[in-house]
């Protein structure tokens, strides 16, 4: 009997010290990955005057503390015409993970206005259905200008914020773009985009700006088809 106790007791010992080697052999292994990282040169919002022909500004890709500028990818293109246009920086690290950034290159037209209409206006939106009728006003709300170069002019609130603060969606529901002052003082828009939905404005109608007043007013269509009509002062 004891001959079995000692040999079960030596068949533990022997389990015991296999367990701990495995274990020993697998603990404190983890693995650290390096997203590639970007810098772009002179920002990610570039201006070049219509007709000029468009010169990549320059980036650096990192993977740590390695240089991996060689293995970045860059798609889209810049038109002649006036408008925004993306190009997007792209590169997958040793573990094939990808990584991107995108610069908007902005093409705006030197003979525009020199009007600067930076600043912050109150505003009044009226929406209503496509045909005008059923009127929701919202008197009591705000508009954001700056300007990124002659003519053109980034706007926090396409919408007049209808439903970023008049719904109390946050700013995540906020209508943002690129409108354009014309030669006759008319506006138009470049780009827009809200980050909540995913999409843009479907239309925008009539928009304008007097230089006497320092009004302006236009026409966003969104939500199929319904008019956000904005005033701001």
């Amino acid at each position: 009997m004891n001959n079995i106790k000692y040999l079960l007791f030596l068949v533990g010992i022997i389990m015991l010290l296999s367990s701990c080697e495995k274990s020993t052999s697998t603990e404190d292994i983890s693995t650290i990955t390096h997203f590639v990282t970007f810098e772009l040169q002179e920002g990610d919002v570039v201006a070049i005057e219509k007709g000029e022909e468009y010169v990549e500004p320059g980036f650096i890709a990192m993977e740590g503390d390695n240089d991996v500028t060689s293995n970045v990818t860059v798609t889209g293109e810049v038109g002649e015409n006036l408008g925004v246009y993306e190009l997007t920086y792209s590169a997958v690290n040793k573990d094939g993970y990808p990584s991107s950034v995108t610069r908007q290159v902005i093409v705006y037209d030197p003979a525009s206005p020199q009007d600067d209409l930076t600043g912050d206006y109150a505003a009044e939106v009226v929406r209503t259905e496509g045909d005008g009728t059923n009127p929701r006003p919202f008197p009591n709300s705000s508009v954001s200008i700056s300007r990124v170069a002659q003519g053109i002019f980034y706007v926090e609130g396409l919408m007049g914020n209808y439903y970023s603060i008049g719904s109390d969606y946050g700013s995540n529901y906020r209508m943002d773009g690129y409108i354009a002052l014309n030669s006759d003082y008319s506006i138009s828009v470049l780009y827009s985009h809200v980050i909540g939905w995913g999409d843009g404005l479907e239309d925008f109608r009539n928009g304008s700006y007097d230089p006497e007043t320092g009004t302006l007013y236009w026409e966003s269509i969104y939500a199929g088809g319904d008019i956000f009509a904005v005033t701001a002062y």
